[in-house]
Formats: C-alpha cells, sequence, structure tokens
C-alpha cells in the first residue's frame, strides 16, 4: 500500500455555492500532509456597481448570497451612511440589530443542526468510525435534564437529516428565525428596509410584541441547542477527534449589534462606537488580543491575488483613509477586481477564483507581519470574551443568564446561566461548539435590547429616518459580522456615482489560497496535520476533510460569483428582454 493517497473533493457539499479542496493523505501516519482550497466560479459584483448610485449597492449585495443576505444589506447600509453622511436615530440602529440578530438565529440553527451536524450523526459515524458509535451507545449523556437524549448515541441519532429529532427541531428554528426577520426586514431573503440614514419601517408596539414572542422559543431552544452540543463536542474530545481542524489561534472580528446611541457612522469615532457594539471587534494573534479599534483593523485589511485568478491593480488611487492614516495599495478602497482566468489546479501557479485576504499588523503590535486570520462564531466570541468591553466578558469566557421562557415544546422553561470559555486551540469542535453559543448570546442580546426599544417607544424615541444631503464625493466602509465571520464593505464615490465598491465577506478569510509568502488560507492549513479517521484501506472518502472545512460554515456564493461579460444576441425575444444582459 502507498503512503500517499491524493483525494479532490468537488464540489463539498452540504454548504452554499461550489468549493472544491485537494488534499494530499500520508495513509502510514494517518493524517493529511497538504490541502488545497479552489473557488471554480468568479465573482463580479464589484464590477456590475460600479457607475451606480451608492444606495443600489445595499439592495444589489444582498443578491451576493440567499443563505446570508442581511449582512450584506447592514454592511452596505452602514457603508452608505458613511459615504453619504447620513447617521440614523438611535431606534433605527436598534431595528436594524433586530434584523440582523434574527439573521444570525436563523443562520446558527441551519448551521448547527442541518449544515454540520449531520457530519456526527449515526448513519455517518456508524459508517466511518464504528469505534465511536460503541463508546457513543455506552456514553450517557451529562446535560440531558436539559436536551432530554440519555447518551450521546441519542444524540447522533436526532441529528440524522430528515428525520432526527434535533435535525427536525433546527429546522423549524431556522424557519422562525427567518420570521424574525421579515417583522421589521419586510422579507428574506433580500430586506427591503435598509435605507441610508435608518429604515424604511414604521415600527409599531405590535411589531415587538410579534418579535418578543418568538424571541422566547429562540431563548428556551438555545438552552437545549448549548447543551447538545456541549455533550457532543466534549465526547469528540474525549474519543480524540480534538485534533482535527487545528490551526494558529489568530483570528478577527468586526463586532456586532451596535448601541443605538453610540453609532453615528463617522469614520474619525469608528473605533469609539465599534468598541461598544455588543459583539466586540478585534484582532487575535497567537491566541493574544492586539486591537479592538475598528479604524486600525480596517486599515489592517490586505487582499492579494498571487495565487487567484486576477491581475495586480496598476495604481495606489487613495493614498489615505479619512482620518489621515497612510493607506496601503492592497487595502480595498484601492482595489480594481481585474478578471485574468487561467489552467485549473497548478498549484504553483493560481488555483482559485477566491482571493488571499489577510490583516497587516500595521502598528507591529506584535509582529508586523502580513497574518492569515480567520473569521467566524469563535473569532467573535474570543474577541469579546478577552476584551472586556461587555460586562459579560471575564476575560477568559462569556458568562451571561438566559431568562425565563415560557415557551411550549421546550425542556426548560426557568432562566439559565452559561458560559463559554476561550478554548486551548482553534479547532473543528470548538468552531462548532462556538456556533451553538453564539446563537444563546445573541438570543441574549435581543432580549435586552428589546427592553431597550420599549423604552425607547414609551420616551417617544421612535424616529426611524434621518434626512440627509448627499455630497458629490465620500468614501465609506461598512464592517458587520454574517453569521460565518468578518464581512466588509468598502466604497469610493465620485460626482455622486460609485468609482469602487469592493466586499471581502467571511468565507473569502476563510476559503482563500496562498498568498504572496505562500501562507496557505485558513481551510488549508487546518487541513494540513489534520488525523485519517477512517478507514484507509481502498480510496478515501474524505470525511475528515469535509468535516474540517464544513466546521467553517463555508459560503461560495458570498465568495466568488459567475459575471456574464461581453456576448452577443443570440435571439431577441421583445423589446423588453435581452439575452446578452
Amino acid at each position: 500500500m502507498k503512503s500517499e493517497k491524493v483525494i479532490y473533493i468537488e464540489p463539498l457539499t452540504r454548504i452554499e455555492g461550489h468549493l472544491g479542496i485537494h488534499a494530499v493523505a500520508d495513509v502510514e501516519a494517518k493524517k493529511y500532509t497538504d490541502a488545497h482550497s479552489y473557488a471554480p466560479m468568479f465573482r463580479g459584483f464589484e464590477i456590475i456597481l460600479k457607475g451606480r448610485e451608492p444606495a443600489d449597492a445595499i439592495w444589489i449585495t444582498q443578491r451576493i448570497c440567499g443563505v446570508c443576505p442581511t449582512p450584506h444589506g447592514l454592511a452596505s447600509a452602514e457603508c452608505v451612511d458613511m459615504t453619504y453622511q447620513a447617521p440614523p436615530p438611535p431606534f433605527a440602529v436598534a431595528i436594524r440589530d433586530f434584523i440582523l440578530v434574527a439573521e444570525q438565529l436563523y443562520d446558527s440553527s441551519l448551521g448547527c443542526g442541518i449544515l454540520q451536524g449531520p457530519d456526527y450523526c449515526e448513519t455517518i459515524v456508524r459508517k466511518f468510525n464504528s469505534e465511536w458509535w460503541d463508546e457513543a451507545q455506552k456514553r450517557k449523556a451529562e446535560r440531558s435534564d436539559l436536551h432530554g437524549y440519555s447518551t450521546i448515541a441519542d444524540i447522533m441519532t436526532a441529528l440524522t437529516p430528515f428525520k432526527g429529532s434535533f435535525w427536525l427541531k433546527c429546522l423549524q428554528m431556522a424557519k422562525l428565525g427567518r420570521k424574525m426577520n421579515i417583522v421589521f426586514g419586510a422579507k428574506h431573503p433580500h430586506v427591503g428596509t435598509f435605507v441610508p440614514g435608518g429604515v424604511a419601517k414604521t415600527v409599531t408596539v405590535s411589531d415587538l410584541g410579534m418579535f418578543a414572542t418568538m424571541l422566547s422559543q429562540q431563548i428556551a431552544f438555545a438552552k437545549e441547542l448549548t447543551a447538545v452540543f456541549d455533550d457532543l463536542m466534549d465526547f469528540l474530545i474525549d474519543v480524540g477527534y480534538d485534533d482535527a481542524g487545528v490551526r494558529k489561534n489568530n483570528l478577527i472580528s468586526y463586532g456586532a449589534y451596535d448601541d443605538p446611541y453610540a453609532y453615528n457612522a463617522k469614520y474619525e469615532d469608528m473605533g469609539e462606537w465599534g468598541e461598544k457594539r455588543k459583539v466586540t471587534p478585534g484582532v487575535i494573534i497567537n491566541g493574544e488580543l492586539i486591537t479592538t479599534d475598528l479604524i486600525e483593523i480596517n486599515l489592517g485589511v490586505r487582499e492579494f491575488v498571487n495565487h487567484s485568478y486576477y491581475e495586480e491593480w496598476a495604481e495606489k488611487d487613495l493614498e489615505k483613509d479619512p482620518s489621515g492614516n497612510e493607506l496601503a495599495a492592497e487595502h480595498p478602497w484601492n482595489k480594481e477586481t481585474i478578471p485574468s482566468p487561467g489552467p485549473p489546479k497548478n498549484w504553483s501557479e493560481k488555483y482559485s477564483w477566491a482571493t488571499a485576504p489577510r490583516w497587516h499588523d500595521w502598528k507591529n503590535r506584535v509582529n508586523g507581519d502580513i497574518n492569515v486570520v480567520e473569521a467566524g462564531p469563535i473569532s467573535r466570541l474570543w474577541t469579546t470574551a478577552a476584551a472586556k468591553k461587555v460586562p459579560e466578558s471575564t476575560g477568559s469566557g462569556l458568562k451571561f443568564t438566559l431568562p425565563r421562557a415560557n415557551a411550549t415544546g421546550f425542556k426548560v422553561v426557568e432562566e439559565l446561566t452559561l458560559e463559554w470559555k476561550i478554548p486551548k486551540n482553534v479547532n473543528a469542535i470548538e468552531r462548532l461548539r462556538a456556533r451553538a453559543y453564539y446563537h444563546a448570546y445573541s438570543a441574549y442580546v435581543a432580549y435586552n435590547l428589546l427592553l431597550e426599544a420599549l423604552e425607547m417607544v414609551k420616551k417617544g424615541e421612535d424616529k426611524i429616518w434621518n434626512p440627509y444631503k448627499r455630497p458629490k464625493n465620500g468614501i465609506g466602509v461598512g464592517l458587520v459580522e454574517a453569521m460565518r465571520g468578518a464581512l466588509g464593505h468598502w466604497c469610493v464615490m465620485r460626482g455622486g456615482k460609485i468609482h469602487r465598491y469592493q466586499v471581502i465577506t467571511p468565507t473569502t478569510w476563510n476559503a482563500s489560497p496562498r498568498d504572496k509568502k505562500e501562507n496557505p488560507g485558513p481551510y488549508e492549513e487546518s487541513i494540513i496535520e489534520s488525523p485519517i479517521t477512517e478507514p484507509v484501506e481502498g480510496e478515501l472518502d474524505g470525511i475528515d476533510v469535509v468535516r474540517v472545512v464544513r466546521s467553517f460554515d463555508p459560503c461560495l456564493a458570498c465568495t466568488v460569483h459567475v459575471f456574464h461579460g461581453k456576448g452577443k444576441i443570440v435571439k431577441e425575444m421583445s423589446p423588453f428582454v435581452n439575452l446578452s444582459k
């Protein structure tokens, strides 16, 4: 038997969009020794947006993805707020938060239960890890009083797609999250109420009451979700799976859930209002929090195309940011999207339509280097826990109490205190655990924000929009968190039109190819050195590869998109239908 085996997984399923993985396995050592992540489609939204009204981006960019359109709408709205100098009133900021939190509640249920949980369901485990199944049948679930499953095997059975009881409950709660989004967003996917300077929705007390009723179910569900994944993840650690998906503890988060009274859309104040978010922005390098300043984080963003199907952009268009700080040529405010297709699977050259975002420690706080950082729920919880900017932060974890929730069909009615603790390593297990805890923390934030919004209504502070006068020229950035991690939109407006618009999604951070220093992206780095737990006789199915990659909750539709360039009319159907467009 040869020691080395090469596998290709394309498309990698149970994700949004198409993704290919090339991995090299050492079957004697039972580990993966090399990997490449590649995206086979091109995203052209930045080109499509050129020359348009900046506000159009709020609706166009939501079409980047049908799974997570809301964060794109919010990132674009905040970007255009800044570009237009159009800050929204506090109540509108709260409503925007509600729209985002509803999306996060839906998306975390979807990720945990429908997209990643089945990797550890009975069917998969019995096929690939029979010894795990034998142990799971004997292992008591320590938190059975919270979720109702007696053994770890019962949890695995409950995660079986289409028939497992917990899989079905997660599907139900994901649907409920979408309904919550619609209360203030009008529709999902593609929210219709984000506008520069506020929201296009007159909010009533009845709307808040309807949202509160559905939120109570999410709060009750969060108590079960965290218990299920704590028991399952603890079991996987005990059977030795904590080496799967390990990479450096290098993380990035832009923060989420704005303070309604702090957010003012001004770039020069972004560091201050960013730190008042309920999820604290930050960059973690080698496990240490080095900054929570959103301006510093923004200025450190770089994008490279050394192994991507794009040409380098020719010039540095902007020398400084609005506060006078020097801008790098690789910063999104300077980047141009210039597609340049090439042959596939040429690992020493260009091999992916995804770019390689990196974060530069430009203030030389740790290494002064270009760092490969990971985005996602674990990044958000880690930065918030370490920063101690919110009362729930302990420096080593996040501790918060979910309130009593009188919702039928759930195990726990009484209030419950939860604590997420910073793990020793980032790995496949801890990414999934963090996703469950982020659901709980989001529900907690929403509950307290709801109380604040009701007080606003009581005081008559229910204004939803501020009028503004659009300038001819402007520059803006919107930095928010999608479920999958840090999402940034950057706009340069000249003559009232978009001169440049750039988007870096969380999956672009995570699925990135090698950079100019040949450092692998987070998917690639996480696969390398991961153990092989499936039988190595014959062909490898790659179950450990897909478990690692899916722990990031990939969304390739956000990262790359089909772009139709110049074409010709094949047949003209009517004056209103042009097939070349």
